[in-house]
């Protein structure tokens, strides 16, 4: 009798179960979707100007591929109607044509992380050549031959160095061509951005910059250099003190342009190669990101011998 005294109160003292909660779903019985995302929602805008893209020429000269809120778009170098090649939630970004005119070479995020991906002009045939998973990596540049792309990569998502690597244009894992290699007693590791080709293959013109991420750095900080394929030896264009980034050079090899900060803007400067003159192309330009972690010291150009 006192046994069950004892367990009915026992049954009177435990807490209610609490109520089923209906807002949650069962997730057994959700499919992931594989990436890309598919999106849920669209907006739509028009804009007949844009700031911090990068964009390139096609190799006729009639067709510009460019950047905008992380869509690739194609459009004729004579204006009109933009074509958008690429769309969804995917970062895409700093588009560059074959030398041939057939592929577009581009990064994005459509893989769930930054990788180097290939395209035909309009978009379609898109895939990977890289598949890393925890990198980053920037400023994407066809070999004259469009056999390979050199571009600069990242070991890690922040507070890394950009090294210059080769990859060639069926994917594969790509081989270093200018490496970081921090140690005890060392200078700070070098920055690579911006690879860029003149008329001899043999030569990549770089901007480098001693020392990753910082707040209130001090100038000079970016300079030009050239990097001999064949040696591995690198040699200093440049002693800006509003440093010099982004070089691009003539088809012809007559022609640099390159970033410089004047003042407290930037512009473009342009360069006779064979006498060493110097003046303005253009001044002031969309402003540069030196300061910040630097993803593209300034806007894709491409200049044009006439």
């Amino acid at each position: 009798m006192l046994s069950i005294v004892v367990a009915t109160l026992l049954a009177f003292q435990q807490p209610p179960p609490p109520p089923q909660d209906t807002t949650k779903r069962d997730t057994t019985k959700v499919k992931l979707d594989s990436l890309p995302l598919k999106t849920t929602r669209t907006v739509s805008f028009e804009t007949s100007e844009a700031t911090w893209m990068s964009l390139d020429v096609s190799p006729d000269g009639k067709t510009i591929v460019f950047e905008l809120l992380g869509d690739l778009y194609t459009m004729p170098v004579t204006g009109g109607t933009a074509t958008r090649i690429t769309s969804g939630p995917a970062f895409d970004s700093q588009p560059r044509w074959s030398p041939d005119g057939k592929r577009i070479v581009f990064l994005t995020d459509r893989s769930g992380a930054e990788n180097v991906w290939l395209s035909d002009p309009d978009g379609s045939h898109s895939k990977a050549l890289t598949k890393g998973t925890n990198n980053l990596f920037a400023s994407p540049e066809w070999t004259p031959d469009g056999n390979y792309i050199v571009v600069s990569r990242t070991s890690g998502v922040l507070g890394s160095v950009y090294e210059l690597w080769l990859i060639h244009k069926d994917g594969g894992a790509g081989a270093a061509m200018l490496r970081v290699q921090p140690g005890p007693n060392q200078p700070p590791p070098m920055n690579t951005l911006g690879a860029a080709f003149g008329k001899d293959p043999r030569y990549i013109w770089v901007s480098r910059h001693r020392g990753g991420f910082g707040y209130n750095l001090q100038y000079p900080l970016w300079q030009l250099a050239i990097y001999d394929r064949q040696t591995g030896r690198l040699f200093t264009q440049t002693d800006m003190y509003g440093s010099a980034m982004r070089p691009v050079l003539s088809s012809d090899g007559k022609w640099l342009v390159y970033a410089t900060r004047y003042d407290t803007e930037t512009g473009l400067r342009l360069r006779d190669l064979a006498s060493g003159d110097e003046k303005w192309l253009v001044y002031p330009v969309t402003r540069d990101d030196q300061v910040p972690i630097y993803p593209r010291p300034l806007s894709r150009i491409r200049v044009h011998a006439r």
